[in-house]
């Protein structure tokens, strides 16, 4: 049920079948009885009435000419649907006028075209299902998009789904017989019964229209025998041991030997190991994260805090100020998973903000407050075992002055001796900042393998610290690390080319067309690559912080088994 964002307009109920012969209106009377929806089906024009898009007309009219049901029906224009995924005009197919409320078939079309985005048909139970065979259910998905789609475009049926009673064909659109990256797929649902009851184009993607000069030509490729090896020599897998999205921070956590796509997946139109069709180098784009593996030496120092006394302390020995002259508030949270979080504020707030807001207003200061007072400082702790998680400093001032990346570091690194158990601690460490922002994130190596959690984001480390560019400070540090990490022996683990081997037997490299968009100017450039077979089925609407460690694709290490999160 597509509801998100819809806003409802003022509505008329037409019948289908009438609507190529009359104009269609919208009427600010919301309540109306059947006698007058037929009056206004025959022409009858309302008062203050407002002109339904003619475009959206006609692509009503062409979805009844391939669904030949909904010809019976009463259309209902509903509001404008914002995402996510598809953006349009909704319109609802109701069995009559008194049922239009309630009514849940419905469609969403572009405004301005009237191209179908999306439909969505309440299935129907079958006594005896009708079991399509898999050439039937492409033939049938295939006569459906060639009714939509504009001609010069070509869809192929490519995978094909099945839930229940339900069956669901992949199509991608392919030119000069080479498919276009996933962006630009369709998909075909049909029932029991054999009704088509689904589609989706996610943006809209299958209506656009891509000259051919603007595509380079296969004619001289590599060949897939060629890609393949150059795939392998190219090293697309790294090992990781990764841990469980949730745990205890105070219990052993149990780590997975696990082969990742280097570069990821979800942030590209093509996997990061995705290699150019000429010259079998890889396509992967410019990294401007700066990474490196190193080792500190750590101190082993214990930052527990169950009294203000000893909060104290903590923020005198990390932060090197003085909090002593700071109102303190002080409060413990629960949260649903059982865990607990003690909080330790100083500082000052606006009058009426309640102790468990001020943690959302840090670097919010009040107008009035003396010079030598103007500093918020939180400290986050595990409840139960006073272990230190977050600890923040701000002054209520964001510094955007360029940066010195090497002062920057020697503050990080002085902190992380601190932080890290006693001994040598293999680290791997990015700054994911830019010229007026340093934040390094810090994860563990364990034998030269990092270790990650699932679910983190890129902005995210097992230690992570932020440095005040203007002063390079220590104004921001977090500790998401568990007590002990159970990680197999990496003998347990396939070879990499084991690994590979089984990521192609899974997913075969297919020569692709691949876009990529300049993020300054929207320019698109077209790239023919061999690119790993899989499609994801979801919405590219990647709207916040990227994932660390990208597991749309990964390999089990162990076993061997390929997995695809969709």
């Amino acid at each position: 049920m597509l509801s998100v964002g819809m806003i409802r307009k003022p509505v008329m109920c037409v019948l289908t079948g009438a609507l190529a012969a009359v104009s269609l209106y919208t009427s600010p009377i919301t309540a109306m009885n059947d006698a007058k929806a037929a009056n206004l089906a025959t022409g009858l024009q309302a008062t203050a009435i407002v002109p339904i898009p003619v475009q959206v007309s006609k692509g009503v009219q062409q979805l009844v000419r391939l669904i030949p049901e909904l010809s019976s029906r009463y259309v209902v224009y509903g509001g404008d649907v914002d995402g996510p995924g598809v953006s349009g005009v909704s319109v609802t197919f109701a069995p009559s006028a008194a049922e239009k409320e309630t009514a849940t078939d419905r469609a969403i079309f572009e405004s301005a075209t009237g191209n179908l985005l999306r439909l969505d048909l309440q299935p129907k139970e079958a006594q005896k299902p009708i079991v399509l065979t898999d050439q039937q259910a492409r033939a049938k998905a295939s006569a459906f998009v060639a009714g939509l789609q504009s001609a010069g475009s070509i869809y192929q049926p490519k995978g094909i789904t099945r839930e229940g009673a339900q069956t669901t064909v992949r199509l991608v659109r392919t030119l000069n017989n080479v498919v276009l990256d996933d962006a630009y797929d369709a998909f075909v649902t049909i029932d029991g019964t054999g009704r088509i009851i689904a589609f989706r184009t996610f943006d809209g993607r299958l209506y656009e229209k891509i000259g051919l000069n603007a595509l380079p030509s296969p004619a001289r490729v590599i060949s897939a025998q060629q890609a393949v090896l150059r795939y392998k020599e190219s090293h697309p897998l790294e090992l990781i041991y990764l841990l469980p999205s949730e745990y205890n921070g105070t219990d052993p956590v149990q780590a997975k030997l696990t082969y990742v796509i280097k570069d990821g997946i979800i942030k590209q139109s093509h996997t990061g190991s995705a290699i150019d069709a000429f010259s079998g180098k890889r396509l992967v784009t410019n990294q401007n994260q700066s990474v490196q593996n190193v080792t500190i030496n750590g101190t082993g120092e214990k930052w527990i805090a169950q009294s203000e006394t000893q909060a104290k302390d903590i923020v005198r020995k990390l932060m090197r100020v003085e909090p002593g002259k700071l109102p303190l508030s002080t409060f413990t949270e629960a949260y649903d998973n059982g865990q607990e979080r003690s909080f330790y504020i100083w500082g000052h707030f606006s009058e009426g903000t309640t102790d468990q807001e001020k943690q959302y207003r840090i670097g919010q200061l009040p107008v009035g407050v003396k010079m030598d007072e103007r500093l918020h400082i939180l400290m986050e702790t595990d409840a139960k075992t006073g272990q230190l998680l977050r600890l923040v400093m701000s002054e209520g001032v964001i510094s955007r002055l360029k940066t010195d990346k090497k002062r920057d570091w020697k503050s990080t690194e002085a902190v992380l001796k601190r932080l890290l158990p006693t001994g040598t601690n293999q680290m791997r460490i990015r700054d994911v900042g830019d010229d007026t922002l340093t934040l390094y994130t810090a994860d563990p190596m364990i034998n030269g393998i990092p270790v990650y959690q699932e679910g983190q984001t890129a902005e995210q480390g097992m230690y992570t610290i932020r440095v005040d560019s203007s002063t390079g400070k220590v104004e921001e540090i977090t500790i998401q690390r568990p007590t002990e990490v159970i990680a197999p022996a990496r003998t347990k683990a396939l070879m990499e080319q084991g690994a590979v081997d089984r990521l192609l037997k899974a997913f075969p490299l297919e020569l692709t067309y691949i876009h990529q968009t300049n993020l300054q100017t929207g320019a698109i450039t077209w790239k023919l690559g061999y690119d790993l077979s899989f499609r994801q089925t979801r919405s590219h609407c990647f709207c916040g912080v990227e994932d660390k460690v990208d597991l749309t694709v990964h390999v089990d290490a162990v076993t061997g088994k390929v997995v695809a999160k969709e």
